[in-house]
């Protein structure tokens, strides 16, 4: 299989992809990028919780080559025929056979409550809601995806938006790592059993999002804050755009091992 993953992977044909948590930050960026690379006839579907913004997103994805379509969804509530529904919806017109490429990224997330400290996390409702957005959902939205183009599942390729805290534990952040972590050997997993679905884990490093003001405004953990603080003083913070473009650069060379974690800051 290894070289199966050496593969230069070709988005420059016809191409499907969803993106979700795409009305800011990372999402955003990746949509913007992405459509940069996609070829005549692609359509790309946009998924988020915030309708405005997600227009906002896809007017920055403009191309003549490409169709993008929109949708409002909740991922943290939706359900697995409304997810299955918006798929199939975006497709109205088109056969699953007329793409090259049928590609999701996967990158809705959220860091949990950062106020609460590890020892005393009990509350079990608030914990169900984490999981169910960032980890239950997402895998059930990856299996509506896989039902949908089954027919042509030699062509789905499958990019997690990860996380070193999903494999490095981060004081402060119980939720998000244990998250993190449960997600990615999720898609581990898949590439081991679906080894002709191209998955890559990508890690986008530390990124200028809304997430770093959250984090310092609501952590109670004083080594969080600190890592954090440093980060924005010292200028380390990554700009989106730049993290995109190092994800797009990643999926396109194709070197990586089926469900390999890549960091930003990994050698090429």
């Amino acid at each position: 299989m290894a070289g199966a993953a050496a593969t230069n992977i070709d988005l420059s044909g016809a191409t499907y992809c969803i993106l979700t948590g795409a009305s800011q930050g990372i999402g955003r960026a990746i949509a913007a990028e992405l459509a940069k690379h996609l070829g005549p006839k692609s359509l790309m579907l946009l998924l988020a919780r915030n309708k405005d913004q997600l227009a906002k997103t896809a007017e920055l994805c403009k191309s003549a080559n490409i169709k993008i379509v929109y949708e409002s969804m909740d991922l943290a509530k939706a359900t697995a025929p409304e997810m299955l529904n918006v798929i199939y919806s975006s497709l109205e017109g088109y056969k699953i056979t007329d793409f090259a490429n049928c590609v999701i990224f996967h990158n809705v997330g959220s860091l949990g409550n950062l106020s609460v400290e590890t020892e005393r996390m009990e509350n079990l409702e608030e914990m169900r809601q984490y999981y169910d957005l960032n980890v239950f959902n997402v895998i059930t939205l990856n299996t509506q995806f896989l039902k949908v183009f089954e027919e042509v599942e030699d062509r789905v390729i499958i990019v997690n938006v990860t996380s070193l805290c999903a494999i490095k534990p981060m004081s402060g952040m119980a939720s998000y790592c244990s998250g993190k972590a449960a997600r990615e050997m999720y898609f581990k997993v898949l590439a081991e059993e679906k080894k002709h679905i191209r998955v890559l884990n990508y890690s986008p490093g530390p990124v200028e999002t809304s997430m770093i003001d959250y984090v310092l405004a609501e952590t109670v953990n004083t080594n969080l804050r600190d890592v954090f603080l440093s980060f924005k003083s010292q200028g380390a913070l990554l700009k989106p755009e730049i993290t995109a473009k190092k994800c797009l650069k990643v999926l396109q060379e194709g070197k990586f091992s089926p469900g390999g974690h890549v960091d930003y800051f990994d050698d090429e």
